[in-house]
C-alpha cells in the first residue's frame, strides 16, 4: 500500500490503466478505508470499474469512458481528502471477489 496526494491520483490511474495487463487490478481508498475505487482490466479493451461509498456502481469501459468516470468518481468519493491509499493487485478473475480472496485478516498476536 502506498500513499499518494490527492491531487496526483488521477494520474496515477492514469499511468497504471496504460501499463496493466488482463488480470491486474488498481485500488484506491480514502484515509480511513471505507470509500474508493477499483479498477480491473477485463480484456485487451475493456476495464471493469467499481465505485463504492457515497455511491456504488459497477461499470463495464473502455479506456476513454473510464478516465472520463474517474474524473467523476475522484471528486465524489474524495471530497475532503488530502492522501489515497493505493493498492495494486495481480491474477484477479472478477471485481468482486477482490476482497476476500486478496485481503487476508491479519493476525492479531
Amino acid at each position: 500500500m502506498a500513499k499518494v496526494h490527492i491531487s496526483q491520483l488521477f494520474y496515477t490511474f492514469q499511468r497504471a490503466l496504460s501499463v496493466m495487463v488482463v488480470g491486474e487490478a488498481i485500488e484506491a481508498r480514502t484515509f480511513k478505508k471505507d470509500r474508493g475505487i477499483v479498477v480491473l482490466k477485463q480484456d485487451a479493451e475493456y476495464f471493469v470499474f467499481k465505485q463504492f461509498g457515497f455511491d456504488s456502481q459497477i461499470l463495464m469501459l473502455n479506456s476513454t469512458s473510464l478516465l472520463k468516470q474517474l474524473k467523476k468518481s475522484i471528486v465524489k468519493e474524495f471530497p475532503r481528502s488530502n492522501m489515497a491509499w493505493i493498492t495494486h493487485f495481480e491474477e484477479v478473475t472478477s471485481i468482486e471477489s477482490l476482497t476476500a480472496d486478496h485481503h487476508p485478516q491479519q493476525r492479531l498476536f
